[in-house]
């Protein structure tokens, strides 16, 4: 029988190296990966890390390489080369589709202009007149709101495309109307997945708060199934793990369990997948209305303003 490949020491730069963590009150063996981006994915997974034959004996078991095109996608390489295509129609159609959400956008910090000794920008007139205070500086005079949006990219296997579809377009104008309703956002991505015993957990950095969302790596993770059930499985196929993930790749795990492990904060906004927050992917409204109740923020947005919006988005949209 195989060794266990034990690629967190021929990786370290994102594999972690293996270790037990109590969640919930039960001990657990974690395997973590942690990327930057989707470049230091792409960069990982063309070096062929060593698939786990211990657990994977069967080849015809891979699923990141045996998975129905219906279920799975594009095949494992081609999946691998789409990470980083940037012209890839899906995701162009895409961006139109948030560039039209995008609206007005509102902005979290807002300052005034006074008057000072030192600092900032010389004012001409009072330097002319002989003014004491000859700077000009801005002043913050609303401090900005902040907030984060996890991210869970597993999903049951009874996911069908039309409610991921969805799920990432009531993802992006969620960002966008915290963002009008002066929020600064902080956007969490990750895929957590358990085994008797075992998980896999692996985090992706979408957004920090002040910085551009990267919608690349947003489309990408959450709207191309092979995402998830090609390359995100080919991460549990490369893990040290020793129970049986062979047999159905684990499960997606809950949401107090994810909160859990990853120290989420109590007022974290936590998008689960489809089928929790009661998006079934056939109307998109009724989806939006759903998720946004689910999550309790009729408060905090306009949901009927960005319900239009999010429609009025999606006629630009041709699939």
């Amino acid at each position: 029988m195989s060794h266990l490949p034990h690629n967190y020491k021929k990786y370290p730069e994102w594999i972690e190296k293996p270790e037990v963590v109590s969640v919930l009150g039960d001990d657990y063996r974690v395997f973590g990966y942690h990327f930057k981006g989707l470049r230091d994915f792409y960069e990982l997974l063309k070096q062929n890390p060593s698939i786990n034959y211990q657990v994977w004996s069967n080849e015809d078991k891979i699923a990141s390489i045996t998975g129905r095109y219906d279920f799975a996608g594009r095949n494992y390489h081609d999946a691998v080369e789409m990470l980083i295509e940037d012209m890839d129609p899906g995701y162009q159609e895409y961006l139109r589709i948030q560039k039209q959400m995008k609206a007005k956008t509102g902005y979290s910090h807002k300052y005034k202009t006074i008057p000072t000794i030192a600092g900032g920008v010389v004012d001409p007139v009072s330097y002319t007149v002989g003014s004491p205070t000859i700077y000009k500086t801005g002043r913050l005079i609303k401090k900005p709101k902040f907030i984060t949006v996890d991210l869970q990219i597993a999903y049951y296997w009874g996911t069908d495309p039309e409610q991921v579809f969805n799920r990432a377009l009531i993802i992006t104008n969620l960002i966008r109307a915290l963002e009008r309703n002066g929020y600064s956002v902080d956007v969490n991505s990750f895929m957590v997945a358990q085994e008797e015993n075992e998980i896999v957990k692996v985090v992706f950095e979408v957004k920090k708060q002040g910085q551009r969302t990267n919608y690349q790596t947003l489309y990408k993770s959450l709207v191309d199934v092979e995402f998830f059930r090609r390359l995100c499985f080919r991460l549990m196929e490369i893990s040290d793990v020793t129970e049986n993930w062979v047999n159905g790749y684990g499960q997606t795990s809950e949401e107090d369990f994810v909160r859990d492990l990853l120290k989420l904060k109590k007022e974290d906004i936590y998008f689960d997948q489809p089928r929790n927050m009661g998006i079934r992917g056939r109307d998109l409204g009724f989806d939006f209305e759903r998720a946004i109740t689910s999550l309790g923020l009729e408060d905090k947005i306009d949901m009927k303003r960005e319900k239009e919006i999010l429609q009025n988005s999606v006629k630009v949209f041709k699939r």
